[in-house]
């Protein structure tokens, strides 16, 4: 009979963390779906309105479809992170950082610039600093 060996400190932690990513997509795409019915009904409302549409409540009906499709991809973002978790992250000579791997699946160029910004920004694709020499 063999003795399972408890999971390592580290894999722990980092199986909560994919827990945590995984729950905050689900969260997230709710909330995008919650802001699409919203949407649909202000626009339910405006259509049963008398009179003629004006240009910028079109431009804001169109600003909230829009957030909901950002919400989707930052929903995607963080599942996608969340069921690579246990990789290595720090980035190969034969392979890209993760993270630019799942911000490249990103259709909406504007927000994957940001977000490319704001984890360059903060350092986040950077190597880690080893206590080994390298001799």
């Amino acid at each position: 009979m063999t003795e399972s060996k408890p999971a390592s400190p580290d894999r722990a932690v980092a199986d909560k963390i994919r827990t945590f990513l995984a729950v905050m997509a689900d969260e997230l795409r709710d909330t995008a779906a919650r802001l699409q019915a919203t949407v649909d009904r202000v626009t339910e409302i405006a259509a049963l309105r008398t009179g003629e549409t004006d240009r910028e409540f079109v431009m804001t009906l169109q600003d909230f479809d829009r957030l909901q499709q950002e919400f989707t991809a930052i929903a995607m973002v963080l599942e996608q992170v969340a069921s690579r978790a246990a990789e290595k992250w720090p980035p190969t000579a034969s392979h890209d950082h993760p993270i630019r791997d799942v911000i490249a699946g990103i259709s909406l160029a504007d927000l994957k610039e940001r977000l490319l910004r704001h984890i360059s920004m903060a350092d986040l694709l950077a190597l880690p600093t080893s206590d080994e020499a390298v001799f």
